[in-house]
């Protein structure tokens, strides 16, 4: 698959899951129905998950949900995390770090502490990280984090399942 080719399907698929974000649950209902031919591609409840590192509900399609080479996650941190087990992928991923704050994703206090390889970066304003796969990395500790300033942190992988990662030693 070209670069370009790439870029278009993870920006649709973002677009695609952050419009279902704010879709409400009536709306949803009304939108999917069981005699549609195209319902089946409107993804509801089964996409909602209570994670307890994170605040709030998180979405999470990492399973084939979203019926094509892509998965993806959203989620609310609102206190300091640290994800330690150092990995790597079969299959490119894409980790993005914006304000929790709808309206002016570039309000972000946070710090991010990140590592690529043999590499530490240290993030302090929003940003997409993205790894080739097979590249080592991890850990990942997000700092300076509050339920009063929270930071939203997405993953997008591209592969239709997230599967188990390569754990480093």
């Amino acid at each position: 698959m070209n670069k370009l080719l790439k870029r278009l399907l993870i920006g649709t698929c973002a677009v695609c899951v952050l419009t279902l974000i704010g879709l409400g649950a009536s709306m949803q209902d009304e939108v999917k129905e069981e005699n549609s031919k195209y319902g089946k591609y409107i993804l509801t409840d089964d996409i909602y998950l209570e994670i307890p590192e994170y605040a709030g509900t998180s979405l999470y399609a990492n399973n084939g949900e979203l019926q094509g080479p892509v998965s993806f996650t959203y989620h609310t941190v609102a206190e300091p995390i640290s994800f330690d087990d150092v990995h790597s992928h079969d299959f490119q991923e894409i980790l993005c770090f914006v304000g929790g704050n709808p309206l002016d994703i570039t309000d972000f206090d946070a710090i991010v502490e990140y590592t690529m390889g043999d590499e530490k970066h240290i993030i302090t304003k929003p940003a997409c990280v993205t790894m080739p796969a097979g590249l080592v990395h991890c850990p990942i500790s997000i700092k300076n984090v509050s339920a009063e300033k929270p930071i939203i942190f997405m993953a997008i992988s591209m592969a239709s399942e997230y599967g188990t990662p390569n754990y480093v030693k």
